[in-house]
């Protein structure tokens, strides 16, 4: 028996030979729930925290979409022994005995494995939720916070004037953003293949130059996440209550459903659609505010594939409808895009591009009565995100529990509008970190 335990404890380091060295998120699991190696750094983390359900689900996915892998096969029995999943065990044990690519050693093992079942001692329930704080703060630098237009020039009355003329307020371009904020994530494990989740959120943004957009959000969010077959499906519910200094407030909340299907171990398809509305609070000096509401009913399918367990392309096709409380702000919207993600040691680099074209629905008159509104717009997102301690090892004997994450982001957004009011280019520079604290360890067990 001590044999067996041994040769499994050095199989499942055999995974992590190539592990990710920062803490793996739920959202990245979701996003590759076919990615072998990212999976199994997830089911050993978890074990690791003692959300053995969680890591029982996540094996039992791997196994089904790698049936020729008795390694994955051996970890999962070596994790339902420990639960006294008796009924999974002699199934499990089943299947790896009349398993054609088993090999002797393999069943070997099984068999010691079968014969300490009825030894297994009652153990204390293990959890079956998690719960962490994270806590952030970010620094943010833009090089056009004004939103100042390429031509340096704004149409009001179909007459395009200096843009410095029109509004003496909007003639800062430059500053910096500094967003301090704090998530609180509680997930439960409902069953062997669903899970629920619940975030609460407060995000405190502000300028140097006290410009437009600072304000105070309060966000909240609930999503359930089922497995069916090469299905996972994630039905969500988001609210959030945004309080600005020197706009209007207002409040949001949507509904949506996301599904990714599994082809096989190299690609996978996910899509999504959701449902959102937005709206505005009249207060002095924005007594007309309810003007901006909006509804948006948007959607996107996504094809992804993984070239390697470190590298992964994806493609999208977007469409989406905005209806707002003028007719002018709303507008029909479709569009492509591209990213791509890579493991480093120093973290995971991301690349995203899309492309827009979004028409409007009615001339906004009081800027100019003769030209329809059409915008192309341009994104493109090159992040860096990871452990601290991957770009700083130094860190390591302050940062032991790995549990402070930095990332660095560069966004490019240019806007060609046939409006000059809406012809913008903007750069932004951000870098932040996260501190998480691991609040299983601080909550009594269930």
């Amino acid at each position: 028996m001590r044999r067996a335990f041994i040769f499994l404890f050095f199989l499942i380091i055999s995974f992590n030979q190539k592990s990710f060295a920062s803490k793996i998120k739920y959202e990245e699991i979701l996003d590759n729930p076919s990615d072998l190696e990212l999976n199994l750094n997830y089911a050993k983390q978890q074990e690791s925290e003692g959300n053995l359900k969680l890591t029982i689900a996540t094996l039992e996915r791997l196994s089904m979409l790698y049936p020729k892998n008795t390694e994955i096969k051996l970890y999962l029995l070596s994790i339902l022994v420990n639960m006294d999943s008796k009924i999974k065990v002699d199934l499990m044990v089943k299947t790896l005995l009349n398993d054609p690519n088993a090999t002797d050693e393999t069943k070997r093992l099984v068999i010691e494995l079968l014969t300490t079942t009825d030894q297994v001692q009652e153990i204390e329930k293990k959890q079956t939720w998690f719960a962490y704080l994270d806590l952030g703060y970010s620094q943010t630098e833009e090089n056009n916070i004004s939103a100042i237009t390429n031509s340096k020039q704004l149409w009001v009355n179909d007459t395009a004037h200096p843009f410095t003329k029109v509004d003496d307020k909007l003639t800062v371009g430059y500053d910096k953003t500094y967003k301090r904020n704090g998530a609180l994530t509680y997930g439960k494990n409902l069953d062997d293949t669903s899970s629920i989740f619940v975030n609460l959120g407060l995000d405190v943004n502000t300028n140097n130059k006290k410009k437009k957009g600072e304000s105070d959000i309060q966000s909240g969010s609930i999503s359930y996440f089922k497995a069916i077959r090469n299905h996972y499906l994630s039905p969500y519910f988001y609210y959030n209550d945004a309080n600005y200094r020197h706009q209007e407030d207002y409040v949001s909340k949507g509904i949506g459903f996301n599904n990714t299907y599994i082809i096989n171990n190299k690609n996978n398809l996910n899509y999504s659609i959701n449902y959102s509305e937005s709206k505005y609070k009249n207060g002095t000096g924005f007594e007309t505010a309810y003007f901006n509401d909006r509804e948006t009913v948007a959607s996107n399918i996504r094809y992804n594939y993984n070239i390697s367990n470190q590298t992964q392309l994806s493609a999208k096709i977007i469409k989406s409808n905005i209806e707002s409380g003028q007719a002018f702000d709303g507008y029909d919207s479709e569009g492509i895009g591209i990213s791509a993600s890579t493991i480093f040691p120093i973290g995971t680099l991301s690349f995203r591009s899309t492309y827009l074209e979004n028409e409007y629905d009615e001339r906004e008159t009081l800027v100019n009565s003769s030209i329809d509104r059409f915008d192309e717009s341009y994104v493109t997102v090159l992040s860096l995100k990871g452990q601290i301690n991957q770009i700083i090892p130094m860190l390591r004997s302050f940062n032991k529990d790995n549990s402070i994450f930095y990332s660095l982001t560069f966004k490019d957004s240019d806007v060609r509008s046939t409006l000059l009011n809406h012809d913008i280019s903007r750069k932004f520079y951000t870098m932040g970190l996260t501190k998480r604290i691991n609040l299983n360890n601080i909550l009594k067990n269930e």
